[in-house]
């Protein structure tokens, strides 16, 4: 037995994972994750606002928070019936794509350093930080924006920040290319990638794997195209869809999609409407109202669901993260796969532990784990009970 984790070099997150090997042939896997429990669904649902959720949201991820902030704000307009401004489903959808492109390009740099090609890293990161300039400029911030309200946005993107949005993708669009084609050619780079960590179509169905670990394998989903949100059902874009399943399979995915995204910015700059970005709301949201949405993350697909409640807060709060299904197939992809090739296999679907939190019950008299069955939590639920 092998244990990678929780601390480990190339995890950026407490996670552990034991691999069961014969040799160096990897022949089973064993997760164990949930080290980052912040309670934030609790937080959401029992303390804070309606419109203090969108903050709070931002901050289940540290690389793509504005997705989930988008997503909360778009099931509770969906609940609440509120018409969002056309201006500012376009101000989201930019935003949405400015993050897509750093994440991927942070992403890309993280996969360097795990294969100990550091010359990637630093590219990738030099080419990635005027993106976050540009994020600075617009919402004040470099990574938490703050841009999001329930009926809209709080900041425009006014005609003069154009010219800058325009040469900002101008230079990362050149140096992404330049990137791309020297990847591509690498033999070193192709021999570590090609082949690594595989994922089969009928094993992405069957786990139910999401955003680029699913088209890296060819199934053809995307939440912008398949759920239409913010601005994405008014813009033509391409999905890019991958057929070899492995860990170049879903670079490559990635690194198109990085263009795509450049192209997508362009096109809702250009066709952004005139107007207000924030609808106005009167009154209290009534009780027992629900509302979902699906956001296409960098990662791949986030979904949440909100139930109303009283005191202008939701009654429930719930997120699923991109990282949750796509981790499940982590044992089918180094099935049979050498020891070095696990933490490569592993960054391929760019994973964010955090995302992913959950908490385990311990008794603290034995120190047993117990998992509750659906039907022990709703008992327990409506019993009044507290877990000890």
């Amino acid at each position: 037995m092998v244990p990678i984790g929780p601390f480990f070099p190339v995890l950026k997150e407490p996670a552990y994972f034991r691999l069961f090997v014969e040799g160096e042939q990897v022949v089973g896997c064993d997760y164990r994750g949930f080290y980052v429990h912040r309670g934030i669904e609790k937080l959401g649902d029992s303390v804070l606002t309606y419109n203090q959720i969108p903050f709070l949201a931002e901050r289940i991820c540290g690389i793509c928070g504005y997705v989930h902030s988008v997503c909360y704000c778009e099931a509770m307009e969906e609940a609440a019936g509120i018409p969002v401004p056309p201006r500012a489903r376009y101000i989201r959808t930019i935003m949405l794509e400015l993050e897509r492109i750093h994440s991927h390009l942070l992403w890309l740099g993280i996969a360097g350093h795990i294969i100990g090609f550091d010359t990637i890293l630093m590219q990738a990161w030099r080419i990635r930080e005027p993106v976050m300039w540009l994020c600075e400029l617009i919402s004040g911030s470099r990574k938490n924006y703050g841009m999001n309200l329930v009926g809209g946005v709080r900041r425009d993107i006014p005609a003069e920040f154009h010219p800058k949005i325009e040469e900002v993708l101008t230079g990362v669009e050149q140096e992404a290319v330049a990137v791309v084609n020297a990847l591509v050619g690498d033999t070193p780079l192709l021999m570590r990638l090609k082949g690594v960590g595989p994922l089969s179509r009928k094993d992405a169905i069957r786990l139910c794997v999401v955003g680029p670990t699913a088209r890296g394998s060819g199934v053809d989903v995307d939440a912008r195209r398949d759920h239409p949100y913010a601005a994405f059902g008014e813009l033509d874009f391409k999905v890019i869809v991958k057929e070899e399943g492995d860990a170049l399979a879903r670079t490559l995915v990635r690194l198109e999609e990085l263009l795509e995204s450049i192209a997508l910015v362009r096109r809702a700059l250009k066709q952004i409407p005139q107007g207000e970005f924030m609808a106005r709301v009167d009154g209290e949201v009534p009780r027992g109202l629900e509302g979902t949405c699906f956001v296409e993350a960098p990662r791949g697909e986030d979904f949440h669901y909100i139930l109303t409640g009283g005191e202008n807060r939701p009654l429930r709060w719930k997120v699923r993260a991109p990282s949750y299904p796509n981790l499940q197939a982590i044992p089918t992809m180094i099935q049979g796969q050498m020891v070095a090739d696990m933490p490569i296999a592993l960054g391929s679907i760019d994973p964010c532990f955090s995302c992913t939190e959950r908490l385990e019950t311990v008794d603290v008299r034995t120190g047993a784990v117990r998992v509750f069955s659906q039907n022990e939590l709703l008992r327990m639920t409506r019993e009044g009970r507290r877990c000890r």
